[in-house]
């Protein structure tokens, strides 16, 4: 593996994935750490995601052209970047310190991006922090996976989704998988967030066979929110 001009990492800290998006004979590549925290690992929830939306193409090449999409909470980028590279205009968001790692990623597919004429940017983005350049921006879309984890990030969060869709003219969907774990914590903690997005949002949860056939899971829930 080459080692990458002015990035901060060691190259052996990282290892590739490859995600096929077969929809458009893609494959991505996705380097992640060998270890780390939360944000340096594929979750199976954000391929749950990535390949609901190829499936959407699937049906409808235009699913995604041309739409402006936000990713929050975007780790390696594995939605973000799937989104682009099935022709939307996508901007991952996630914690500053995770952007190096967004950005390499990022850099890793652009070509097959553009070739898509999709477009991917990476910013930061702190939930609840209503000053956010972002929030004055107008999403299409919105894709979030994997991000009810933590009990001080909930409320944060639903306020982010709250000022994304209190948008003047647009009203963006909202795709979201969440894993569901088995501790007592987790569970009241996802029952907590459905509960207090349901006031807010009009819920709907896509079936199974929906979603793409080798990536999907009865553990993880993919749900699709308007804003009433």
């Amino acid at each position: 593996m080459s080692h990458h001009r002015g990035s901060s990492f060691q190259s052996n800290d990282l290892f590739p994935r490859e995600i096929d998006i077969e929809v458009c004979l893609k494959t991505l590549k996705i380097y992640q750490k060998l270890e780390g925290d939360v944000n340096c690992v594929v979750w199976d929830a954000s391929l749950v995601l990535a390949k609901y939306l190829e499936t959407m193409c699937q049906h409808r090449a235009d699913f995604l052209s041309g739409l402006k999409v936000l990713e929050l909470g975007s780790g390696l980028g594995v939605v973000g970047l799937t989104a682009a590279t099935l022709g939307a205009q996508v901007t991952l968001s996630d914690l500053p310190e995770t952007l190096p790692l967004l950005r390499l990623n990022i850099n890793e597919n652009k070509t097959k991006i553009s070739s898509m004429g999709g477009y991917a940017i990476a910013e930061s983005l702190i939930w609840g922090d209503n000053t956010s350049e972002i929030l004055k921006e107008e999403f299409d879309m919105v894709v979030l996976a994997d991000c009810v984890y933590y009990e001080e990030a909930l409320e944060p969060l639903i306020e982010t989704l709250k000022s994304l869709t209190n948008t003047f003219n647009k009203k963006p969907i909202i795709y979201l998988t969440q894993e569901l774990r088995d501790s007592e914590i987790q569970k009241q903690l996802w029952e907590s967030f459905h509960e207090k997005i349901s006031e807010i949002f009009y819920i709907e949860q896509v079936p199974e066979e929906q979603q793409h056939a080798n990536y999907r899971s009865s553990d993880i829930i993919l749900l699709r929110l308007n804003k009433k």
